[in-house]
C-alpha cells in the first residue's frame, strides 16, 4: 500500500519549467554525481526531481509519475535494483535508466532490466543522447548545425 502523504524532498531541485518538458527523477547517493546530471538536464529544459537514496525515489514515485527515471544501483539500505523491481511491477513502461560503478558483470542482471545502462564515470554526450532519444529531444545544437 502506498502512503497516503509524502514529505517534501529534502534536496529537490526546484522545478525549472521552460514549458511542457520532461520531468525526469534522478536518484543516485552521491552528491555530485547527482547535481551535476541535474544542472545538465536542467540545463536541457528539463524539470527535475532529485533524490539522495532509494527510499526518497520511491517516495517520490508513490505520488507522481515522472517522464524518465535515472538510478545509481548501489546505495546503502533500500537500492537501485529495489527501484528497478517497484517500478517494472508497478508501472512497466516507465522508462528507467541504471547508472553504476559495478562492471556489466558484477550488477547481477540490472542491465537486462533497465531500459539503459551506463557505468561510471559516466560519458555525459551518451547519457544525453540517450535522455533526448528516450524523451524524443531533439538536439538543438546538432539541429542548428544542420541547418547551417
Amino acid at each position: 500500500m502506498r502512503p497516503a502523504t509524502q514529505r517534501p524532498l529534502s534536496n529537490a531541485i526546484p522545478a525549472r519549467r521552460t514549458g511542457a518538458g520532461p520531468v525526469i527523477l534522478l536518484i543516485d547517493d552521491d552528491s555530485e554525481v547527482r547535481e551535476s546530471l541535474a544542472r545538465v538536464f536542467a540545463s536541457e529544459g528539463m524539470t527535475v526531481v532529485t533524490a539522495a537514496n532509494a527510499a526518497e525515489g520511491i517516495a517520490h514515485l508513490a505520488t507522481s509519475t515522472p517522464d524518465l527515471v535515472i538510478t545509481d544501483l548501489c546505495m546503502a539500505g533500500i537500492n537501485g535494483w529495489d527501484v528497478l523491481f517497484h517500478e517494472k511491477m508497478e508501472r512497466p513502461n516507465l522508462p528507467l535508466f541504471v547508472i553504476t560503478g559495478l562492471g556489466a558483470n558484477d550488477t547481477g542482471g540490472a542491465d537486462k532490466f533497465a531500459t539503459e545502462f551506463f557505468q561510471k564515470p559516466l560519458d555525459l554526450d551518451a547519457v544525453m543522447g540517450a535522455v533526448r532519444n528516450q524523451l524524443q529531444i531533439l538536439d538543438t545544437s546538432t539541429e542548428a548545425a544542420r541547418a547551417a
